[in-house]
Order: structure tokens, then C-alpha cells, then sequence
């Protein structure tokens, strides 16, 4: 008569959690890396919206606008961004807030978009 076992082993469990590790060990910097690089598409695409808004602004009113309000920034990123404004035009920055997982990205911590659409860094974009 053979005696058959439904469950599993202590060795099988084992085995199995040490799989589960290895994976997770060798995915998650790759992971955290895709969340990086989502974040920062983020705020590029959010400036160049931005760029778009102060065009459209300087084509209804003849010149670029210095009040960042009116060009309604995203309040609920991983970014602040500025405006300034300068004698050929103006350039829009997003800094990675320091309280954010953003602030890891450390090579692309500050990007630039101005009205010439000169990105900046060019290894960020």
C-alpha cells in the first residue's frame, strides 16, 4: 500500500522562499530604476506643457508671462518647478524635491526646458 502526502515539505517551502529572494534581490534595482525614469518623463512632459502654455500665452498677450500660476504647474509631483525670465526669453526648471523618492535620480536631479526648446541635461532627456 503506498502512502501518499498532499502538502509540501519544509524543504519544498524553503526552496521556494530562496527562489522568491533571489528574484526579488536581482528585480527590484531594475524596478526602482523604471520608476525613476517614469518620474523624471513625468516632469519633462509637464514642462514642455508648461513651454506650451507660455507660448500661448505670449500669443494672446504679445509677451512671456513671469507669474508661474498662469501656467498652472502640477501641485502633486515629485518636482517643483520655476520660471525665470531673461533677455532672449525664458527658461522653465523642475528640481527634484528632497523629500521625494525623486531626489535619488542624482544625475537628473534639475532639468531645463527653455524657449528655444534647449533641453538640459542632455543625458536626463
Amino acid at each position: 500500500m503506498a502512502i501518499s502526502s498532499s502538502g509540501s515539505s519544509l524543504f519544498e517551502v524553503m526552496i521556494t522562499l530562496v527562489i522568491v529572494a533571489i528574484l526579488a534581490t536581482v528585480g527590484y534595482p531594475s524596478f526602482h530604476s523604471y520608476l525613476l525614469q517614469a518620474r523624471r518623463g513625468e516632469a519633462q512632459n509637464h514642462l514642455m506643457a508648461l513651454q506650451l502654455r507660455q507660448e500661448e500665452h505670449r500669443l494672446v498677450h504679445g509677451h512671456y508671462t513671469a507669474d508661474m500660476q498662469q501656467l498652472r504647474p502640477d501641485p502633486g509631483s515629485d518636482y517643483d518647478f520655476q520660471l525665470r525670465l531673461n533677455d532672449l526669453g525664458y527658461v522653465l526648471t523642475a528640481s527634484a524635491r528632497a523629500d521625494s523618492h525623486q531626489f535619488q535620480d542624482t544625475g537628473c536631479r534639475l532639468l531645463s526646458l527653455d524657449q528655444d526648446r534647449q533641453a538640459g541635461p542632455a543625458t536626463c532627456w
